[in-house]
């Protein structure tokens, strides 16, 4: 969390702002801006992170001290260099999304975590089996967010050298200076900036609150510590990899809003609104049920045991919240309302800070689990009351039809669930419960995608979208009568 407040810092809601900007003067044909849009960019980000990797390194014992654990200092200087190639690695992500041309965002995004996860479980083990103690383990591991950057970043620049798209046809021949295009930029960056350091911000109440908490409650060093490891470790990760997928729909979706709503076209502009909380729905409902469900296997599979599982289960909850709340404050910040997202989130904010204090005592992890759901509910609630409010037209088709589909998937989900307990699962061998969460897991997918067709969540052009085996489904569903168009 301390990395990822300083990272918020660094890029300054940049890599978003140039997306947003970059559309903008696509829309309009002003080849000459997004140039220097991207320039001016590049130069600041750099400075920016340069800055922040100096105060992280610097201050890694005064950080690791305010978190309540010493040790974490080596592993906070391990990750410092990260700060020299992610605002970088960002502002060229923010480039190539503002052409709506996301496969360099995606493939930098797989190649740079694969290269991270590599880095960790090599550094990690080595360090381990070599006597260096935990401490340098932790650092080891926590390297891998500079050599996953680093990758990252090369395989932008081929993109940029090597594949760059066709510009279009320039209608404007307007110099911009480097000033104001920095106005600009900043004009746009820093609310989405405030909005992007809120989230690490509200990751740091519980790293200042939580333990501190426990231990006031009555536990000991080790034990508040090893708590507050699975409700981060354990829960929060397991959050966060569906809502990684909502976050990618919000980043598709600014530039394509940006680009309708300076152009004026309403219509297209309430077609990829409703599209994208569409898709959010369609993904995070189902992953909120899951990981609700099935938190006890899955614990066990990733993690050897069930000690997380409670708080797993509460933390669903903030999936569907907080995946909600990403697309929402991209459809808002995309149509020009850029502050009105943090607001709702900073007032999210305080009911986490409240919700933990009120909580944690009481319930432990798992009070700051609910806490963390509440906060997100609250700034999803806001964000879409304000979207209906400014946009119109909203609805709730895109929220009931994957709900019924979720709903159809649960029922099945939780049977298998039970019967795989009423078998013995939790006494099973590791492999034994990864094997039949990857069942329940494959079979609670499909009867969801039949499910969402059957409720009309998804549509034939939603299908045929799909790469290379959508058209096939499509033929089949519209076959049975399943699909509507």
């Amino acid at each position: 969390p301390v990395y990822a407040t300083l990272l918020a810092v660094a890029t300054a809601g940049f890599p978003v702002a140039i997306s947003k900007m970059v559309s903008e003067h696509l829309a309009r044909g002003d080849v000459v801006a997004v140039r220097q849009t991207l320039r001016v960019a590049a130069w600041w980000l750099t400075a920016a992170g340069a800055a922040a990797c100096f105060l992280l390194y610097g201050g890694a014992e005064v950080w690791a001290a305010w978190a309540g654990d010493v040790r974490a200092a080596a592993a906070l200087r391990a990750i410092a260099p990260a700060l020299l190639f992610v605002p970088l690695l960002s502002a060229w992500r923010g480039y190539f999304q503002g052409f709506q041309w996301m496969e360099p965002t995606a493939v930098s995004q797989v190649v740079e975590q694969a290269v991270r996860v590599v880095t960790i479980l090599a550094l990690a083990i080595w360090l381990v089996r070599s006597g260096a103690g935990e401490a340098a383990a932790a650092a080891g591991a926590a390297f891998g967010a500079v050599t996953g950057a680093a990758a990252g970043l090369l395989l932008l620049l081929y993109y940029a050298w090597m594949r760059h798209p066709h510009w279009p046809e320039a209608t404007q021949a307007r110099q911009w200076s480097a000033t104001a295009i920095g106005r600009q930029l900043l004009y746009y960056a820093l609310p989405i900036s405030a909005g992007a350091l809120v989230v690490p911000l509200m990751n740091n109440v519980d790293v200042v609150t939580v333990v501190n908490l426990l231990k006031h409650s009555g536990l000991q060093q080790t034990e508040a510590t090893t708590q507050f490891g699975l409700l981060t470790g354990r829960a929060f990760k397991l959050m966060m990899l569906p809502t990684t997928l909502a976050t990618g729909i919000g980043i598709a979706v600014m530039p394509a809003v940006s680009e309708a709503f300076t152009l004026g076209f309403r219509r297209l502009l309430d077609e990829r609104v409703q599209l994208a909380l569409r898709l959010t729905a369609l993904v995070a409902l189902p992953a909120a049920a899951g990981l609700a469900l099935l938190a006890l296997p899955l614990d066990m599979a990733l993690f050897r045991d069930g000690a997380g599982t409670a708080a797993i289960q509460v933390m669903a909850v903030a999936t569907a919240f907080a995946s909600l709340q990403a697309t929402s404050a991209a459809v808002l910040q995309g149509a020009g309302w850029v502050y009105l997202p943090v607001l709702n989130l900073l007032a999210g904010s305080g009911l986490k800070l409240l919700g933990n204090l009120c909580l944690v005592p009481a319930w432990g992890i798992r009070g700051a689990a609910a806490a963390t759901a509440a906060s997100y509910g609250l700034a999803a609630l806001l964000n879409l009351r304000a979207i209906q409010h400014r946009l119109g037209g909203l609805g709730l088709m895109w929220l009931v039809r994957p709900a019924l589909a979720t709903l159809a998937m649960s029922g099945f989900v939780f049977a298998l669930e039970r019967q795989w307990q009423m078998w013995g699962g939790p006494s099973q061998a590791r492999w034994q419960v990864a094997a039949a969460v990857c069942v329940m897991v494959a079979a609670g997918a499909v009867l969801y995608g039949l499910a969402a067709v059957a409720a009309g969540a998804l549509t034939q052009r939603d299908l045929q979208a799909i790469p290379r085996v959508g058209p096939r489904l499509a033929v089949w569903c519209a076959r049975w009568g399943l699909l509507r168009m």
